[in-house]
């Protein structure tokens, strides 16, 4: 007990010694998700679990809505946001962001449908479905204004709570197709129903999110220390997710006012 106790490092900047908040919106499987007992899970979990573990902290887990998670961290109701925030630069004046993993979008149609698309412009004048303000919502509508721009029909862009429902109303025929990130529409296509048509879409940096600079460099730390050990692509690609590339390093040097 003794010479474990010796080993951990001194982490600094929790809410509370000796165990770290992480904060996730598990809507996502199968990376972070709710099972029918009630457990939050997924690959991201496997992470934070990890990350505990090696920083000798007891991991606890809490769910709220993707609105709550930055406005939570701020106040200090937890100490990571760990729920496969997409990497921006408007988020990393607000939060220190260390991104770790590579995640881009697919654009999912129903099994039988008989459409060819080779991008998302192909979808002039049909409806899309999106979760509500996330990466995939955007570029939705940077497809839409360029068909506009260009004298042609936009897409029907239709939002959804979250993208599990997005699917719901794909396969009841409410849109025509629906925009999620990789991992969700592989996992989708696995349930029956619907298919991926287009992959590896706008790859971009995802990132888990922290309020304390001190907290976020030891994180940084042992994340760098999973990449050079291989831990982080063994975790990743039974779910075929790709490791940042390149050293991890926490990006973002908010204002301290904003960050009490």
């Amino acid at each position: 007990m003794t010479a474990h106790a010796a080993s951990c490092p001194a982490t600094k900047g929790l809410i509370s010694q000796g165990q770290v908040v992480m904060a996730t919106n598990p809507t996502l499987p199968p990376l972070q998700y709710v099972t029918v007992d009630g457990r939050i899970t997924g690959m991201r979990m496997q992470l934070g679990d990890e990350l505990a573990r090696r920083l000798c902290l007891r991991p606890v887990v809490l769910s709220t809505s993707f609105a709550q998670l930055t406005l939570g961290l701020l106040e200090k109701r937890w100490d990571i946001i760990n729920t496969g925030m997409f990497y921006t630069p408007q988020r990393a004046k607000l939060m220190h962001m260390i991104p770790y993993e590579i995640q881009a979008i697919s654009v999912s149609l129903n099994e039988d449908a008989a459409l060819h698309l080779s991008r998302i412009e192909d979808l002039s004048g049909m409806s899309v479905g999106v979760e509500m303000g996330g990466i995939e919502e955007r570029h939705a509508r940077e497809a839409d204004d360029a068909l506009r721009a260009a004298g042609r029909p936009g897409l029907e862009i239709k939002t959804f709570q979250n993208v599990g429902i997005a699917f719901a109303g794909l396969r009841a025929r409410q849109v025509t197709a629906v925009l999620s990130i990789d991992a969700v529409a592989r996992r989708n296509a696995e349930q029956g129903g619907v298919r991926p048509v287009l992959t590896g879409l706008y790859p971009t940096p995802v990132a888990l999110a922290l309020r304390d600079p001190d907290l976020a460099r030891q994180v940084a730390a042992v994340l760098e220390d999973m990449r050079k050990d291989g831990t982080l692509e063994h975790l990743m690609a039974p779910y075929g997710v790709m490791p940042f590339p390149g050293h991890i390093t926490v990006s973002g040097m908010p204002d301290p006012a904003k960050a009490r």
